[in-house]
């Protein structure tokens, strides 16, 4: 495990699985540490979000209340740098950060999201 590719698109899963605008719905997406996905743990510990797929390829959330946490950028993460055979992940890494503020602002506050976490092992 080397870290997580997070995609977030104003679309519920199931609009999600047409594939009808997809890539239109995008309103946020960035690479991130290990441990960089646990705020989406804390959004379904909290009842904001419901885990529809796990396995990594992806896991998928049904969540509100992710504008406020994203609007500024991707959540802080508290993690360790990573050292494999071949690649060095910095501790607290998120990079390629892609934030569609238009988007996001205009987003309804109430919209159900969908959250992909991809495994980037």
């Amino acid at each position: 495990m080397i870290g997580w590719w997070i995609v977030i698109a104003a679309q519920t899963p199931e609009e999600r699985d047409t594939g009808i605008g997809r890539r239109d719905a995008v309103l946020a997406n960035w690479e991130t540490s290990v441990g960089g996905n646990g705020w989406v743990q804390r959004l379904v510990d909290e009842g904001k979000a419901v885990q529809l797929l796990s396995g990594g390829y992806p896991n998928r959330y049904k969540a509100s209340d992710v504008l406020p946490i994203i609007e500024n950028g991707p959540p802080a993460c508290n993690d360790p740098a990573v050292i494999g055979d071949d690649h060095v992940m910095p501790a607290n890494r998120a990079r390629d950060v892609i934030l569609h503020h238009g988007k996001i602002a205009a987003c309804p506050p109430d919209k159900v999201l969908t959250i992909e976490v991809w495994d980037l092992s």
